[in-house]
């Protein structure tokens, strides 16, 4: 295995310049990425208090329970030191972790704790936030792997608790069979495919949970890192926001205020406002059981979307002194909560991370934070050994593809493999016999006028035959091609997966079929940090 960089190959012109330095986009956050920048950081991270001892205890229990490794525990000793800070990022748990840029998040957080750590001469530990209270089922129950012409989604059906957080949504050991029995279907048979079963089977079985089942999965497959898992929903780190959910009740006001400036200073430049948020939200859900957002409602009470639930803000506050398990963020208040739940150095993001984290400064501000700085997740492509023989016949490399996509390729093979224009020799030839038949026509009617239509149909069959013909001889031509074609639509199928980027796509399943359960360590070794360079990963 080894990676060749170079420049990312699908960026929108916000993240672009993010990732550039350029002043215009730095001007959304309150710290670069430069080394100066970062110990500024860390000056004020360590300037503040954090309960590090009760944070210690409950990342201690909940990862000892999901199966973690020493080198966990000794990354975790490191919290009780006043001057220790954090890189961290965060994902929603999907099935067998989802996309694989999941991987690459983990993997740049150990990568960046490592080195800030190094630079600076102070413990940085890598954190990775499971979002457990997030309830998008749909988006997070089922993966992609290549089929034989087209991705492949399989999904899981076991059966789900509508408007329930992952956190407490149920996998059934019998829908994991049936599910997996799926999975194998589009797996070929590999040294290493029984393995992967039997390890999956375990931890499906011994979850109580899907957020279980991805942080059984991450410590896998992370074993030995030293990466810290925490989820959101864990009623230990809820009991710690219990504080800050109070102060995002009473607060409510000036929080929706300051998410508003952020929006519009955006939205006041060429880059525009990003999508998907609702605006005027109270910006924190209330599990009743199901996870519900809620909206002001006047001065001191909330109500759900459609007003058929209300609460006052008295009662709210007392169920977060009581009850702070009941209460979850949303996207934009969740990165406030991590920065006042965790000594943070850095923050980990894609490229929509890095888009909606410029929009919360004056929410930071707000609260008298800064927001650290963003740092951009890996980008990677894996290309399988496969796939190299494939384009390295056809003359092409993979950034090219990856540029292009693989249609614009099979277009120019088509094109250029038809030398004898068929069709245009068939088109010539009808002119050239259509006045002949005309003349054919005419005497057919003189004689046989009744049965005039014979002559037209007899015109019609010529024409569908002599176009069949014309069709044929292009359609032989291409085939002699077919071969070509194939290889890169294969090529295209597992490096741009409906025209995006594997990394959106794709499980990490069908690599670790491929190349073993050590495939996400050994791709950690290989990986370089570098923001604005995408890796070529060849195995």
């Amino acid at each position: 295995m080894q990676a060749e960089t170079h420049p990312p190959f699908h960026q929108q012109s916000f993240v672009e310049d993010y990732i550039k330095h350029s002043d215009r986009a730095l001007a959304f956050f309150d710290y670069s990425l430069s080394d100066e920048d970062m110990k500024q950081r860390f000056q004020e991270v360590t300037s503040k208090r954090f309960k590090r001892k009760e944070l210690y205890n409950v990342l201690y229990t909940y990862n000892q329970k999901h199966g973690c490794g020493r080198a966990t525990l000794e990354q975790l000793e490191k919290l009780k030191d006043p001057e220790s800070t954090a890189v961290i990022t965060g994902q929603q748990a999907g099935l067998l972790t989802g996309p694989l840029y999941t991987i690459y998040k983990a993997a740049t957080v150990l990568i960046e704790a490592e080195e800030k750590e190094r630079r600076l001469q102070k413990p940085v530990l890598p954190v990775f936030w499971i979002a457990g209270e997030d309830h998008d089922w749909e988006e997070i129950n089922h993966i992609y792997l290549p089929g034989d012409t087209a991705p492949s989604k399989i999904a899981y059906q076991g059966e789900m608790e509508p408007g329930y957080p992952v956190s407490r949504q149920h996998l059934d050991q019998e829908a994991f069979e049936v599910w997996w029995k799926e999975i194998t279907s589009l797996l070929h048979e590999t040294p290493h495919t029984k393995e992967l079963y039997g390890v999956f089977k375990q931890m499906a079985g011994s979850s109580e949970s899907v957020s279980d089942f991805f942080a059984k999965v991450i410590h896998w497959l992370f074993s030995g890192s030293g990466l810290i898992l925490m989820d959101a929903s864990d009623p230990g780190i809820r009991s710690l926001e219990s504080s800050m959910f109070q102060r995002l009740i009473d607060e409510n006001d000036t929080v929706g205020e300051a998410l508003k400036r952020g929006l519009l200073n955006r939205e006041n430049t060429a880059y525009g406002r990003p999508d998907g948020f609702q605006e005027n939200s109270s910006h924190f859900f209330y599990h009743h059981p199901n996870r519900i957002l809620l909206y002001k409602e006047g001065a001191a009470h909330f109500s759900d979307k459609n007003g058929r639930l209300h609460f006052s803000r008295v009662s709210l506050r007392e169920e977060a002194v009581n009850c702070p398990e009941n209460f979850s963020t949303d996207a934009l208040t969740r990165p406030l909560f991590q920065d006042m739940l965790l000594p943070v150095l850095a923050y980990v993001g894609g490229p929509g991370e890095i888009n909606y984290w410029s929009v919360l400064k004056p929410l930071f501000h707000q609260f008298d934070r800064f927001v650290p700085p963003v740092i951009p997740r890996i980008e990677g492509t894996i290309l399988p050994r496969s796939v190299q023989a494939a384009l390295n016949k056809e003359n092409l490399s993979a950034k090219a593809l990856l540029r292009r996509g693989s249609k614009t390729y099979v277009e120019q093979i088509r094109e250029n493999a038809v030398t004898i224009d068929g069709r245009g020799l068939g088109e010539e030839l009808l002119q050239q016999i259509r006045p002949y038949h005309e003349d054919m026509r005419s005497a057919w009617e003189s004689i046989a006028p009744s049965e005039k239509s014979y002559g037209e149909t007899n015109w019609k069959i010529i024409e569908q035959e002599i176009r069949a013909f014309a069709g044929r001889i292009n359609r032989h031509q291409e085939e002699q091609e077919e071969e070509r074609i194939n290889r890169i639509n294969r090529a295209g199928l597992l490096l741009l997966p409906f025209g995006r980027p594997q990394e959106r796509v794709y499980n990490v399943l069908f690599f670790l079929n491929e190349y073993g359960s050590d495939f996400v360590l050994d791709l950690i070794k290989i990986l370089t940090l570098n923001h604005m360079r995408h890796h070529l990963i060849k195995m």
